[in-house]
């Protein structure tokens, strides 16, 4: 049995496998089993595949010198536009897909007789079943086998073993298949004793010439070779030439896939499409209480009672009244669902016309909601702003009544034994309390099932990154890697890729900063734009964010790169970093791997979340974890021996972070390991991309910053 994940990455259309026992090689191709999802999941599917596909494309076309690289070779002709060479997924070309079931064909279909080393090529598993293998091979009994190593490009092709080559035609542009030798003969033999690839040989059974393993790839071959013979550049042979590797290597296949907290506002992704950016900025000023020069009450009223909608106007004056009620019984998550639905309400009869909308009190806020489009969307904040706010009402406020979510203070009986014990539950706080306070935490919720959705889209061979360096003749040459989509679906009519979806319910722990040790913790680093008391510290991020860029090139653990402190990048430090610190001692308190875990931040709103990835049965490690080890939980993320680092001072002076300390794998972390320092922490040296100039930097946990 495989499980779901595995089919859509390990087993996804395109890998060589065999069966335990090794009886015959295949490969996997798609079979179509369409699943439905909600406009907002597949919007945010697509829109990570369009982020990933052009942070790839960035990536790759920066191979060699600007003009140089084809975009065709940087990407599949289903993620970017010939014509203007711009990333543009066409949804009508990918089917979200169940992967539930793979389906696998004999490959490759190369055949040596394990006593001559003759071998037998066929085009298709029909043309193998019209003509089998013959029993005899020459004078003696045949003994076929598969040969199980096949040539592999960074192009993402790969093809058998075979003495065949190509060839370029000038007259119609195009590379040919040529299967015949020198002397005309078809019939080859393989000789593979030799332990090392390049010491194998194809030779013709006519005239004995041997020819080494060596075979331009096809698609590469005919782009290179078409703008060599229209006076582009001299290409080498190296950046052509297929890899022999075996069907077993990792470098064979390399899945590309993404996940994503599901939420159900449409908001979240609507209100970034350009028709809507000023209600964009109507939407963050009414998040962080910028002021909005919105209609009156009487205006509004007015407006629905000449438009003969009184019955609205009377059930947003119930509205009200439940929003009122929820402030005097001091309830933050009351307040927040009410003023929700009354925030929607008026969107609506603004959308209609029937009311005349306000106008945004932050001309830096509005700029910020006009101007982001070009912001890398992994770290753009005001993306991350929309999705907290749904985040906050979808996951936690609509949830806490229904113990689908439990605040730490407050635990409920499955999460600690002191709920219903008001004398135990007073000393669990006065326990529990303090140290959140110590860490600077506002709060801290367990989400119980909280929906991950996880989908795999797309692969590439040779190198699992968009740049793979060749070595040759002392060199290392910079090739650029081709993200391909998977094999189409058996679709008649057309081509659709599956894109192989996986939705599961983790449990997963938000935290919240207390805003006003932030302001202090800034102040005290000098961070230019640092807003006074009153003012939030996630508006002001807004209104001065500069963009980071998708490879946060200007963060980059660097000898004093000289990039100034600002107000995005130290908020994203902390909060990282904190992440970090937290992950780490989830990992080893819970039987998680640390691998296993993901990380989700909200810099505006000075939040972030820390869920469990896999898509197996949730087995509850998580809230077992506090059950049993809350107050060591929080007690490590403070342990000034577990801020320290087991490379010491080597760390501290490199930027204070290192796989030995708070690092997790790259495919984990959220920033690729950039942006993080234990010094955001525990105070130390100023990170490396800092001018040498830099003050250090004093801790989160600092006593300065808890006064």
């Amino acid at each position: 049995m495989r499980s779901r994940v595995q089919l859509a990455t390990s087993y996804a259309p395109g890998v060589l496998l065999t069966w335990e026992g090794g009886k015959g090689i295949c490969r996997s191709v798609p079979i179509r089993r369409p699943v439905t999802l909600d406009r907002t999941t597949e919007t945010q599917i697509f829109d990570g595949i369009r982020e990933f596909a052009e942070n790839w494309q960035s990536r790759a076309l920066s191979a060699r010198p600007a003009g140089e690289v084809a975009p065709a070779l940087a990407l599949d002709p289903d993620f970017f536009d010939p014509r203007t060479n711009r990333v543009e997924i066409d949804q009508q070309h990918f089917e979200p897909t169940d992967p539930s079931v793979v389906g696998y064909v004999p490959y490759p279909l190369v055949f040596q007789c394990g006593v001559c080393g003759r071998i037998r090529e066929f085009t298709s598993v029909d043309d193998l079943d019209h003509q089998p293998l013959p029993r005899r091979c020459g004078d003696h009994e045949a003994r076929w086998g598969q040969v199980d190593v096949v040539y592999a490009h960074w192009s993402g092709s790969i093809e058998p073993l075979s003495p065949s080559g190509y060839r370029f035609d000038p007259a119609d542009s195009r590379v040919h298949r040529i299967d015949v030798c020198t002397c005309g003969a078809r019939n080859y033999s393989l000789r593979n004793r030799a332990p090392v690839f390049s010491e194998w040989r194809f030779v013709c059974d006519e005239c004995g010439v041997t020819r080494e393993l060596k075979k331009p790839d096809h698609d590469t071959y005919e782009i290179l070779e078409a703008d060599r013979q229209a006076g582009g550049r001299q290409y080498e042979f190296i950046e052509v030439n297929m890899l022999p590797v075996s069907y077993r290597a990792n470098s064979a296949f390399y899945p590309q896939r993404g996940n994503f907290i599901e939420f159900r506002s449409a908001d979240v992704v609507d209100l970034l499409t350009e028709g809507r950016r000023f209600d964009l900025a109507q939407a963050l000023a009414r998040i962080y209480d910028v002021p909005l020069a919105e209609p009156s009450e009487a205006d509004i009223e007015a407006a629905l009672r000449n438009a003969g909608r009184t019955a609205e106007w009377e059930e947003y004056q119930d509205l009200l009244d439940m929003l009122r009620r929820a402030e005097e019984r001091r309830s933050p998550d009351g307040v927040l669902r009410w003023r929700g639905a009354i925030a929607q309400t008026r969107e609506a009869w603004y959308a209609s016309g029937v009311v005349e909308r306000g106008q945004v009190q932050s001309p830096a806020l509005v700029r910020a909601a006009l101007n982001r489009e070009n912001w890398a969307r992994r770290y753009d904040p005001i993306r991350l702003a929309l999705q907290h706010n749904a985040f906050v009402q979808e996951h936690i406020a609509d949830r806490l009544p229904v113990f689908g979510a439990v605040d730490v203070m407050t635990p409920d009986a499955q999460l600690s034994d002191v709920a219903g014990n008001p004398a135990a539950l007073a000393r669990y706080q006065a326990m529990i309390g303090p140290l959140l306070e110590t860490m600077g935490l506002e709060r801290m919720v367990l989400i119980r099932g909280l929906p991950i959705c996880e989908f795999s889209f797309g692969y590439s061979r040779v190198s699992p990154g968009p740049i793979y360096h060749r070595e040759s003749q002392g060199r290392s040459v910079a090739m650029p890697v081709r993200l391909k989509a998977f094999d189409a679906l058996p679709v008649p009519g057309g081509r659709k890729h599956p894109i192989y979806v996986t939705q599961q319910r983790n449990e997963a722990l938000y935290f919240r900063l207390d805003e006003a040790k932030v302001r202090r913790w800034l102040e005290l680093n000098e961070v230019p734009d640092t807003p006074p008391h009153g003012v939030h510290i996630g508006l002001r991020l807004i209104e001065t964010y500069q963009d980071f860029g998708p490879f946060l090139e200007d963060y980059k653990d660097r000898e004093r790169g000289g990039t100034p402190r600002s107000l995005g990048s130290y908020v994203y430090l902390l909060l990282h970093s904190l992440a970090h610190q937290l992950m780490h001692s989830l990992a080893d308190l819970s039987g998680l791997d640390a691998d296993g875990l993901g990380e989700h931040l909200f810099p505006a709103d000075l939040a972030f979340v820390l869920y469990r990835k896999g898509m197996t049965p949730d087995l509850g490690n998580i809230s077992a974890m506090w059950r049993n080890h809350a107050e060591d939980y929080l007690r490590r993320a403070i342990d000034p021996r577990l801020l320290r680092c087991g490379s010491g001072s080597l760390c501290d002076s490199r930027g204070g972070a290192c796989p030995a300390c708070i690092m997790v794998s790259e495919v984990t972390c959220v920033a690729s390991n950039q942006l993080l320092s234990r010094a955001a922490l525990r105070g130390g040296p100023a990170p490396t991309w800092e001018a040498a100039t830099a003050p250090r930097i004093i801790g989160f946990f600092d006593e300065r910053v808890r006064t």
